[in-house]
């Protein structure tokens, strides 16, 4: 299969003909394009007189993202070859990148020899490295390596990430989108820039773009497919709707105004460090509805910080104390069920609990009699002088507990069920908020990457949700109106026992809909399909 080599080339006139004219006697290479970005030291003129087939020259410097997406711009081939420009006459050996290529890899890195590679602290590799593993569930030797064969059907479906971020994006969305990753030792070479002043500027350069990208794309915000605009639109939204909610709390309940602020504050910045815990630490990595394999606990930090701010809640005592008791036993009973389900088990609240009665425990079980067990005693502790009301109270929060987790199979899906539980309490009672708002805060934190396919709350967080929603009816809703929600949620339970309720959504146009609203996400790629053309 023809190949397209594409060499970014900066201020690299010592090295970059030996590295074209070394490119060019590789087998399978069709062309070979150089990407002037910004020189001023006759690099274009090197290359040129190298015998490079196409040299494109950027009338500024715009970092090697995108001179790579110039590059591609003027490929012709399927398959492509990055490479550096100052690898020099080693360039030739780059050639078992490409058959890897033709062997079955979607994506072939070349690891240098631990002798040629370094020059610096090894932070932003080490960075590079991290966030290839959180986000793709990849764990690679070179993350920083620009020697790399791919085919232009892949790096079109993925995008390319700006400046020095490129390689860590591409290993990321290949990983994301479990396309086959092969690292090859290679005798390369290259000039590594050292402990100089250059050295320390280009590395925090490249930390800095590593950084940027993971923040932006681990918050859902960004990923390379996604163009500026549609990143902006993200944003904005994000960021309007956390303002919004901080408005509202300050015209409803002023007093949990300052906490709100703080749960937004601590959740933006422990949302990675979350993910962290239980992707990497807990090894929680599940794949979700197109096989991809992603952080499938990230709703950790709803318990990890809605339990304090329950408790320090300007709520009246026996509602705090409620609230804390419904997040910590349904966050911990969720986790225990991430971490320890097996693939295989019974299926619906009521094959876990026909599975109990059989005398078999599950998780699902477990989760089942622990979304019991913290139900009627928040359910007690928030009226303990209405007894006749505890069992209602109790199954009310529950059953929403489960139904919000019965909706994590989709992304949004969660966030939308709860979302609509809280609107139901809230204009009932718009006293509720006070008690809502935190976890209202926080699914906001978390709805760019729910949204967008890169995470799923998993148990630990839709229990939360769905708990605290149902805590939210319980103290909104009078009597008469708390049996009828208590109806409805066990007819929505009894449909979902006898059919599936991705199906019940596909029949209706209006769900379908309301399914898509806010949802982006990387389509699939299939390296067959490109096989076959």
């Amino acid at each position: 299969m023809p190949a397209s080599v594409i060499i970014p080339a900066y201020k690299a006139a010592p090295t970059i003909a030996r590295t074209v004219s070394a490119a060019r006697h590789i087998p399978g290479v069709a062309e070979v394009i150089v990407v002037d970005d910004g020189s001023d030291d006759g690099t274009a003129e090197a290359a040129r007189s190298a015998g490079s087939d196409q040299v494109v020259v950027l009338p500024r410097n715009v970092g090697k993202g995108g001179a790579l997406r110039a590059g591609l711009d003027s490929a012709h081939y399927g398959s492509l070859l990055f490479l550096d420009a100052d690898l020099g006459e080693s360039a030739s050996r780059a050639g078992p990148l490409l058959r890897a290529l033709e062997g079955g890899a979607g994506m072939a890195i070349a690891v240098f020899p631990k002798r040629a590679s370094g020059g610096g602290l090894g932070l932003a590799r080490g960075l590079a490295a991290a966030v290839i593993r959180l986000l793709g569930g990849a764990a690679v030797a070179a993350p920083l390596s620009g020697q790399r064969a791919l085919s232009a059907r892949l790096v079109r479906h993925v995008g390319i990430a700006p400046r020095f971020a490129v390689e860590t994006a591409l290993t990321t969305e290949a990983a994301h989108l479990n396309v086959p990753i092969s690292e090859l030792p290679l005798p390369l070479e290259h000039q590594p820039t050292g402990l100089t002043l250059f050295g320390f500027r280009h590395r925090a350069g490249q930390f800095w773009d590593i950084l940027r990208f993971a923040v932006l794309a681990g918050h859902g915000l960004s990923w390379p497919a996604l163009s500026p605009r549609q990143t902006a639109a993200r944003l904005v939204a994000w960021l309007a709707a956390l303002a919004g909610v901080i408005a509202l709390t300050l015209l409803l309940t002023p007093a949990a105004a300052g906490l709100l602020i703080g749960v937004v504050a601590g959740g933006a910045i422990l949302w990675l460090p979350s993910l962290w815990v239980s992707a990497v630490w807990l090894r929680l990595r599940k794949p979700n509805y197109l096989g991809r394999s992603l952080p499938a606990a990230a709703g950790l930090l709803f318990p990890v910080l809605g339990a304090p701010a329950a408790l320090l809640s300007p709520l009246p005592g026996g509602a705090r104390l409620a609230a804390a008791t419904v997040i910590g036993v349904l966050g911990l009973v969720g986790l225990l069920d991430d971490v320890c389900a097996p693939r295989r088990q019974a299926r619906g609240l009521g094959g876990h609990l026909r599975s109990l009665l059989g005398g078999r425990v599950t998780t699902g079980s477990v989760k089942a009699l622990g979304g019991l067990a913290a139900g009627f005693a928040a359910a007690a502790i928030l009226r303990p002088d209405r007894l006749a009301m505890i069992p209602v109270d109790g199954l009310l929060i529950a059953l929403a507990a489960n139904l919000v987790n019965l909706l994590d199979l989709r992304p949004s899906r969660a966030l939308k069920g709860f979302g609509l539980i809280c609107a139901v309490a809230v204009a009932v009672s718009p006293g509720s908020l006070a008690l809502l708002v935190p976890m209202i805060a926080l699914a906001a934190i978390a709805a760019p990457a729910e949204c967008g396919g890169r995470v799923m709350l998993g148990d630990v967080g839709a229990n939360v949700l769905g708990g605290i929603a149902g805590l939210g009816l319980a103290l909104a809703l009078s009597p008469w109106q708390k049996l009828i929600a208590l109806a409805v949620l066990a007819a929505v339970h009894l449909l979902c026992e006898r059919w599936s309720l991705t199906d019940l959504i596909a029949r209706s146009r209006l769900l379908s809909a309301l399914d898509r609203v806010g949802t982006s996400h990387l389509p699939p790629f299939s390296l067959g399909e490109e096989r076959r053309a």
